[in-house]
């Protein structure tokens, strides 16, 4: 146990620095979301004006995605042990392939359950100025967010472990970077389509309906169950793509 605690402490103060800077980032916004709650706070809605309910989701929902978009990406620590030449050096250390992988998951899983606190005491605070229950839809929200950037990070950890030194370091980044932007660009051609050509009124009616049936999507039980199910798949991935990282040997 305490191999895994010296492990993951090396990884926590190795990668501080863009933690903090992360967290200003997550703050300044969460912070930024608390204005209109301050100046207005939420009244009955007049005609023609949004809910608090479709309020409260908007920023739920906008603190959720950004905390688990930065609980879930990469941290940068991979990278900078091959510059440093630490990747080459760690071949010889008492710790296996597995364990090491093991304390990197340790530190993504940290990351995660502290944005993840964040991102519901947030969310508790904007819900309890409208009174309305948003745990369960935030829970969603942000095991979603942090399975789609894991992936992105699974993919450019797996093209970053073939790089031994600076040079190969450059090269593979950018096979990388590029890697990553296919893998966003995928994932968006699942949303384009061509509206349908409609009236106002009928426009009016399918958006209320896509809503309703959204919401009530996103706040179901087994969304929950699939998101964690989804969520222990990718970890267990992570890990199998970590350790096979550290078990690579210089040829």
């Amino acid at each position: 146990m305490k191999l895994y605690r010296s492990l993951v402490y090396r990884e926590l103060k190795l990668t501080r620095k863009r933690f903090l800077l992360m967290l200003i980032l997550f703050l300044l916004l969460a912070l930024l979301m608390l204005t209109p709650i301050m100046l207005d706070g939420f009244s009955a809605p007049a005609e023609g004006e949004e809910s608090p309910v479709e309020t409260i989701l908007l920023l739920v929902g906008t603190v959720t995605l950004t905390g688990g978009f930065l609980a879930g990406t990469n941290n940068g620590l991979q990278k900078a042990d091959i510059s440093a030449g630490w990747k080459r050096y760690s071949f010889i250390l008492p710790p296996t392939a597995r364990q090491q992988a093991l304390s990197d998951l340790l530190t993504k899983l940290c990351y995660i359950l502290f944005f993840g606190l964040l991102s519901a005491a947030f969310a508790w605070i904007y819900s309890a100025a409208a009174d309305y229950n948003s745990f369960g839809i935030m829970v969603n929200i942000y095991l979603g967010a942090v399975c789609a950037v894991m992936l992105i990070d699974i993919a450019y950890s797996y093209i970053m472990m073939f790089a031994n030194d600076k040079k190969q370091l450059r090269i593979f980044g950018v096979i990388a970077f590029f890697g990553a932007g296919i893998i966003l660009r995928a994932v968006g051609l699942f949303t384009d389509g061509k509206p349908a050509e409609q009236s106002a009124e009928d426009g009016v009616l399918i958006s209320e309906e896509a809503f309703n049936s959204f919401f009530a999507a996103l706040s179901s039980g087994k969304t929950t169950l699939c998101a964690a199910a989804a969520f222990a798949v990718i970890c267990a991935l992570y890990f199998l793509v970590m350790w096979r990282s550290h078990e690579r040997r210089e040829p």
